[in-house]
Formats: C-alpha cells, structure tokens, sequence
C-alpha cells in the first residue's frame, strides 16, 4: 500500500462494518428488516460509519498527495479520480450522498432503501478498499 498507517487502519475498520453488517442481516427479510427498529438503527450506523470511513480516506489521501481540500465529500471523490487514485468516482459519490442523507434529513430513511444498501451494494464499499489497496 501506498498510503500511511492511518489509512491502512481505517480501510480495516471499513473491512469490520461491512463484514458485520453483511452478517447480521444474512438470514434477514425485509419485513422483518422494516418492523426492526434495532435492525434499521444498526444498518443506518454502519452505513454512515462505513461511508464517513471512505470520505476520511479520501480527504487523508489528498492531503498526502498534496492535492488540497476539497469543498465537498463528492468533489474529494473527484480529485481521487483525477490523481488516479481510483477509477471512477460513482458509485463513491452516491455513498457520500446517502452519508449525507442519512446525517440531515434522518427522520425520512426509508427502509426499502437501506436494506437494499445494506444487502445489496456492500460490494461498493470492498470496491473501494480494494482500489486502495491496489495502489503500490
């Protein structure tokens, strides 16, 4: 890996959320999803951790790179791109919208929504881990 220790550690503790998450939602429906407030409380958590954990890495690599901040989580997946640091900014920059989502207008999640995140796009966060450690 290119990149410092730190984003080594957070790339790992991105690894521990989506593992977790993916497990305790295996044998899950979705009404059994819907009418868990536990269940919904836990997926949105680990949702908003996980895509907090891609924005970090991204603002930490820009820094590295000496590239400057950036004014908004998905302009941060931008710079990525531009830098070669991953391929394409989507889906990264949905994630950052649903973080957004998720922070702002919290009382409005809908549960259709976050199960299909939840146990459907988990794959865009190991992506993501993936194209990191992919950099020599």
């Amino acid at each position: 890996m290119k990149y410092n220790g730190i984003v080594h550690r957070k790339l790992a503790l991105l690894d521990t959320q989506i593992l977790k998450l993916g497990e305790s939602l295996q044998d899950v429906s979705f009404g059994e999803f819907e009418e868990s407030w536990i269940l919904r409380s836990m997926a949105e958590r680990a949702l908003q951790v996980s895509a907090e954990i891609l924005i970090d890495i991204a603002e930490r690599i820009l820094a590295l790179e000496k590239a400057g901040p950036a004014a908004t989580a998905a302009e941060a997946m931008e710079s990525l791109v531009r830098l070669k640091v991953i391929q394409s900014e989507q889906p990264y920059v949905d994630i950052t919208r649903f973080r957004n989502l998720i922070v702002h207008q919290y009382e409005e999640i809908d549960p259709a929504i976050l199960f299909d995140l939840a146990k459907n796009r988990l794959g865009d966060f190991r992506k993501f881990r993936d194209e990191i450690d992919a950099l020599e």
